[in-house]
Order: C-alpha cells, then structure tokens, then sequence
C-alpha cells in the first residue's frame, strides 16, 4: 500500500552512469526449497532463463477494492495485459473488500498469468474481529502499531505471546497458500518487503528499530527464516518461489532461503524520464554470494525498456502499483497507472508493445495453471 508520505521516503539511486552490465552468469536452475512441485520448478527455470533477455510486464491489483480490475484498465490503455499480477493477504481475514484475492489469483493463473502475492502484515496482535495496522512510524500514530518481533537471547522468541501470535498469522497465511497450491498456482512469494524503510529505519513493525540490543535488521532475518521453515517445512508449502524485498544487503537473509532478489523503486526524481534504475539493479544483483535473478518488485515510473537494453539493467519484472482512487482515467499523485501522473499515454503503449517486454499473450502455455 503506497501513500505520499511512504513514496516520499522511499529512495532509489536513478540514472544510468557507467558501462553496461553484462548478463551475469545463471543462477542455479532449482527453486531453494528443494522438495518444490514440478510446475514450480517449471516456472522457475523459466524466469531464470528469461532474466537478461526480458523483462515480463506487471502490475498490482486494487487490495481493497474487489470491483476495480486493474489487468483490465493496462488492457483499456494498452491493447495488452500484463503477463504478472501482483496480489496481497493485507485484507484476507476481514470482512468486505480484499478478502478475495486468492480467487482472484486463481481465475488470473487459469488465464495463464504469473502471480505473486505481498503481505501488507497487519498487527498480530489485534484482538479477533478487529483490523490492526502494520505500520511503525507514520507521522499520523493512529495508523501505527507497536508490535515488535519477540527475541531473546539472539534468536526469535516463538514461545513469547508475540511469537504465539505470529505462528497464528502464519499459519492463516499458510492456509491461503494452500489453496493456491491445490489450485495449481506457482506464487512469486514477497513476503516481510520494504523491510529497512529508509537509511535502515523500516516503517513496518517487521523493521521498527528496537532498544533491546539487537539490531533491527537481525531481528528481521531471524523472522524470515522462520517463515520459510514454518511455510515449508511445517505446512508443506511448495509452490512458492521466494523474493526477498528487505531493500538493504544487510537484511539479506541468506542465499539458502532466497530465489529472486527485488527491490522497490519509487524515484520521485525520475520525472518521465524513465530511466532504467542501473544503479539500484546493480546493487540488487551483487547481492550475496550466489547470483540470484533481480526484479523491480514495485514501481511508479517504469523504465524504458530501450533504456534498461542500452544501459544492462535487465530486471526480470517490474510491477507497476495500483490506483489509490478510482475512477479509471484520473491523473493522481496517488494513481499509479491510471492517468499520466507517472506514465503517459505514449510511453505505457511503448513499454507494453516492446519486443523486449512479456505480455500475457506471451507466456509459454505450460504456466497456466490446470483449470
């Protein structure tokens, strides 16, 4: 969920300086979870067979608005849809809007899109019934929450109310999971994103700064792989293809429990020149020791894809976020595909109908998911 004030704390190094960067070696051709089902690993060595040739065209759906079809408005705007939506568990358990994404996914995987699934994680600590917020440190304190994640002694707390009431949340989640791995349905799973916010003070509660000793970054690793083992260990999750989105190397929560790297970019100095973010994907992609596939897990701008060939920042993805404010066709700071606010008419026709960019007419068959 993007607001101004998020978007204005959210820096991405722009421009294009230096020598273009050569496809680097390929990533290992298997999920991380080694017991991955057959159309994950399927899926996978696809995306690591695409990264550096094209970039596959994405955009989020509207969470908390069931009605508005943002696949539909790219569709209206463009004349193709984007090959990957991107869905989120923010409003699963609540009542109203939002609580139909899983099906939503599903119906998109049956057409043959990818999907991947964010989790805007909403206090685990609220009382049943009720809608915690997930945010650290917005100016307005209402929307904030004062969850922690529980440690002692250097590792996660599980044992703690906290940690009790995290294991719950997960295990709904899993739950949800489940049913787009019944389905068929390989995810690009993001979850914990955004995690160090800016200059390492993370605006969600899983990378609030602490005062207990222990830095904030380590407490969030501990968490993520705690997810990871509970999701597929315990729950037998393996239809997920893991992206780490914690915008920072030192959150990276290791190779071992990571299959594409992601970051963020919401670079308000763009100003339509749609610039191919080079700098960031080099970062991106040098880290950890193996090489790891590098995508634009979130976007306002979308780069050029001329410009991402000419200047070697090949991202797997990019996925452009939604519109805060319908209806479709309103030029808003806070929408972003809608109108020209970030991506002009021209340009947003140019991207989808490059020879370089992935369309849903475009992807091989044997993603879709069975019917």
């Amino acid at each position: 969920m993007k607001r101004s004030i998020v978007i204005a704390l959210m820096f991405a190094l722009a421009g294009s300086s230096g020598a273009a960067v050569p496809r680097p070696a390929s990533p290992r051709a298997t999920p991380v979870d080694a017991q991955a089902d057959a159309r994950t690993r399927a899926a996978y060595t696809w995306l690591v067979q695409t990264w550096g040739r094209q970039t596959i065209a994405g955009q989020q759906d509207l969470t908390w608005n069931d009605s508005v079809d943002m696949a539909r408005r790219v569709f209206d705007d463009t004349g193709k849809y984007p090959a990957l939506m991107g869905f989120d568990f923010m409003n699963t358990w609540q009542k109203g809007d939002g609580a139909h994404q899983v099906d939503e996914a599903i119906a998109w995987a049956r057409r043959g899109g990818l999907v991947t699934f964010c989790w805007h994680w909403r206090d685990p600590s609220a009382p049943a019934g009720t809608q915690g917020n997930f945010y650290a440190r917005e100016p307005d304190a209402r929307k904030n929450t004062a969850f922690t994640i529980p440690m002692r002694d250097g590792r996660l707390d599980s044992s703690s109310p906290a940690g009790r009431q995290i294991d719950a949340d997960i295990d709904r989640v899993a739950a949800e999971l489940a049913k787009l791995q019944a389905a068929g349905v390989t995810v690009l799973w993001r979850p914990l994103h955004e995690a160090s916010g800016s200059n390492g003070d993370g605006w969600f509660w899983w990378g609030r700064k602490r005062t207990d000793g222990v830095s904030n970054a380590e407490a969030y690793v501990q968490l993520y792989r705690h997810m990871f083992d509970r999701l597929v260990s315990r729950h037998g999750l393996h239809n997920l293809i893991w992206v780490w989105n914690g915008q920072d190397a030192g959150w990276y929560p290791g190779d071992d429990v990571v299959d594409i790297t992601g970051y963020d970019v919401y670079d308000e100095r763009d100003r339509k020149t749609y610039k191919s973010q080079i700098d960031t994907y080099r970062r991106m992609a040098a880290i950890g020791p193996a090489t790891k596939p590098v995508a634009m897990t979130e976007n306002s701008y979308i780069p050029d894809p001329d410009n991402m060939r000419r200047d070697g920042a090949r991202w797997l993805w990019f996925l452009t976020w939604n519109d805060g404010r319908a209806p479709a066709g309103t030029s808003d700071k806070d929408n972003f595909w809608t109108g020209d606010y970030y991506n002009n008419a021209a340009h947003k026709t140019k991207v989808y109908r490059h020879p370089d960019v992935i369309t849903l007419d475009e992807l091989p068959a044997f993603l879709k998911a069975p019917q």
